[in-house]
């Protein structure tokens, strides 16, 4: 889970995390936050559980969750060994259904992710929520939101997410799609919509657009993410 200058407001979510792991499960956070900013109550909650790890890296969630992969790839024990690589953020409300779902899954099912609901679930949340998962079924292009989970076999297979400061969940959904059909049968996840009410909904259901149509014409990643900043 990549994570930037969220500081104590994470730990609730965290510990509430936490208790949904079972033998086997591990979670590692990967810290991009400014050294000014990095909250050593955040590394030194997570250092106080065996499954929980916090490790640091340049800013970018391609980079962050990268690292984070590379890590878990890397055996902690000899019995340690990951199936399945699941790409969390951290304005996610999940739930140990989701977990469930995710340890009951066969084999066959290589990559996917969960329908969303944006959260508060009000107007126009719940439609936009639902035009994000239609689309996604419709052309198997996830958003990170969705939480995407990944056989770990094939994120090797693919080197893992290209490292661009924007669009890498389109990016890796696009290489994903041509290796088989994403599993989107799982419970809904529930994000935060605290940028569609901080910018306005219109504004940013407008530039959301714009940025996948920019990114489709071939503009760099560099470009867009800036535009996605305002910078």
């Amino acid at each position: 889970m990549p994570v930037y200058n969220e500081g104590d407001a994470l730990l609730p979510w965290l510990k509430e995390v936490a208790s949904y792991l079972k033998k086997g499960d591990q979670l590692v956070i990967v810290d991009a936050s400014d050294s000014s900013t990095k909250n050593n109550a955040l590394k030194s909650t997570i250092e106080s559980y065996d499954q929980l790890h916090y490790l640091t890296s340049e800013k970018g969630r391609a980079l962050q969750m990268n690292a984070g992969a590379a890590f878990l790839c890397k055996p902690l024990d000899e019995k340690f060994r990951p199936d399945l690589l699941w790409f969390l953020h951290s304005d996610s409300g999940l739930s140990s259904d989701h977990l469930h779902y995710l340890r009951a899954l066969k084999p066959t099912s290589m990559w996917g992710r969960f329908d969303v609901r944006l959260s508060p679930n009000i107007f126009p949340f719940a439609i936009i929520s639902a035009f994000i998962n239609t689309r996604s079924r419709l052309t198997q292009v996830m958003t990170g939101d969705q939480g995407i989970f990944i056989r770990t076999d094939i994120f090797k297979r693919i080197k893992g997410y290209a490292e661009i400061p924007l669009m890498e969940d389109v990016e890796i959904s696009k290489r994903l799609r041509k290796l088989a059909k994403a599993d989107c049968d799982g419970p809904i996840i529930k994000t935060s919509a605290r940028r569609w009410q901080q910018y306005g909904w219109l504004k940013t259901v407008l530039l959301m657009w714009q940025l996948r149509l920019l990114y489709w014409l071939g503009i760099s990643p560099d470009t867009l993410v800036k535009k996605y900043y305002g910078k």
